[in-house]
């Protein structure tokens, strides 16, 4: 019995295989050989796409990661030199262009447009579950959690921590739940390998009714 695709699925899929022919865009032999222009011209791909995965980098500067990290430091030392407030972090497996720390403190009381959420208790579990066990379906977070984690879930989706992260397997057509760069950047870490240790997670005293 074969596979049935749905649209949002199809649409993923044409969407990746676009973004795998934009890396064959080619770029002028002279700018790679020459650090100062390569590093110009990476600095703008950042900008103009905001998060770009080390890979599609790669491709398109024809470049390892080691090569690719370097030319990023160097970006990062200008502007530490220019005191500026701009910084290239990386973060899972792509980069972003964002801003410092400090001037996020200061931005944040600018623009706090946005009300503040408090992450609840129930809400931190359920992402705790996702980031140690994933991908898992909302039935093992459920069994985990010994409580309906639907509305958690939600709002988790809702604030970018959470995604999906395709079907269980062939048999099994339930979604499954993973962690995002969001995710990774909120609690200050480049990958899930930073994560801290921690005992198993059903040894953990959920609240059911939170």
């Amino acid at each position: 019995m074969e596979d049935i695709k749905t649209n949002e699925e199809i649409k993923n899929t044409e969407n990746v295989k676009a973004n795998e022919n934009s890396t064959k865009t080619m770029i002028d032999e002279a700018i790679l050989s020459n650090q100062y222009e390569l590093e110009k011209v990476l600095e703008a791909v950042i900008y103009v796409e905001g998060t770009v995965s080390i890979n599609r980098l790669r491709n398109i500067f024809k470049l390892e990661n080691s090569d690719l990290r370097l030319h990023i430091e160097n970006i990062n030392r200008k502007y530490k030199e220019a005191n500026s407030s701009i910084e290239i972090l990386e973060v899972g497996d792509s980069v972003m262009m964002t801003i410092t720390a400090d001037a996020f403190g200061i931005l944040s009381d600018i623009y706090d447009k946005k009300r503040k959420k408090k992450i609840s208790k129930a809400m931190l579990q359920t992402l705790s579950i996702i980031a140690y066990k994933q991908p898992l379906t909302k039935a093992e977070i459920d069994e985990i959690r010994q409580s309906d984690s639907g509305y958690h879930l939600k709002m988790l989706m809702e604030d970018g921590f959470i995604t999906w992260k395709g079907r269980k397997d062939y048999l099994d057509k339930r979604q499954t739940y993973g962690t995002t760069d969001k995710f990774l950047m909120h609690f200050g870490i480049n990958s899930l390998d930073e994560l801290p240790k921690m005992r198993e997670l059903k040894d953990l005293e959920f609240n059911k009714y939170e």
